[in-house]
């Protein structure tokens, strides 16, 4: 039983390491531009140990995805240790909410630009959608908090809109993270691109999505 524990606690440990790897790899080069060999050697493992634990590249990018996600959502989108949260109007918690995608903006281009490139890449290899059960997941968990504030701003009369709270979460979430996407990757390609600041670009869409839905 003993040995048997430390071989899962190895297995685990060992790929953790292929992530980190692949993560960091995937956000350095580009998902496409990186190898399987390149990740097992910054992994410090063999090219047939990651392909024990993952078919194919394609699938290591979307754990990889699913990772990330979970960092990010502990660090910036988990509402329930922030004080006084619960209390706050149903707009107030809408604002938190937006506001720290405009954190994760801030502090986190990497993640975007892995982001807009797994796009590309899950497109590209033809990935089915099954494949990609998990990863979806991760992103969904966002869904119940942003519905939650605007379901409690109906309620409490801070918000006003005539879609339904999963029509009016969806098109935030598409909007707000396509620009967030597209800003992170080549939001400076050309000088019209430097007339606003970025982050000031992302702030505005912010504010005038909560103008759109306050009552």
């Amino acid at each position: 039983m003993k040995e048997s524990q430390a071989r899962i606690r190895s297995s685990r440990y060992r790929s953790q390491k292929i992530i980190a790897a692949a993560m960091e790899l995937f956000c350095e080069k580009g998902i496409e531009q990186t190898s399987v060999d390149e990740i097992a050697a910054h992994a410090g493992v063999g090219s047939a140990t990651i392909y024990r634990y993952y078919d194919t590249k394609a699938g290591l990018a979307v754990e990889a995805g699913v990772a990330y996600w979970r960092k990010i959502d502990s660090e910036y989108l988990d509402v329930n240790g922030v004080a006084g949260y619960p209390d706050m109007t149903g707009l107030e918690q809408l604002q938190y909410i937006l506001n720290a995608l405009v954190r994760i903006f801030e502090q986190e281009e990497a993640f975007l630009k892995y982001l807009q490139e797994f796009d590309v890449f899950i497109f590209q290899n033809r990935v089915a959608k099954e494949k990609l059960t998990e990863y979806e997941a991760c992103i969904m968990s966002l869904k119940p908090r942003v519905t939650d504030a605007l379901e409690k701003g109906q309620n409490d009369g801070t918000l006003s809109f005539e879609w339904t709270p999963d029509e009016v979460c969806y098109s935030l979430a598409h909007t707000l993270f396509g620009l967030m996407k597209r800003l992170a990757w080549n939001g400076s390609m050309l000088n019209l691109d430097l007339k606003v600041s970025l982050l000031l670009q992302v702030k505005i869409a912010v504010q005038l999505m909560i103008d759109g839905l306050k009552a």
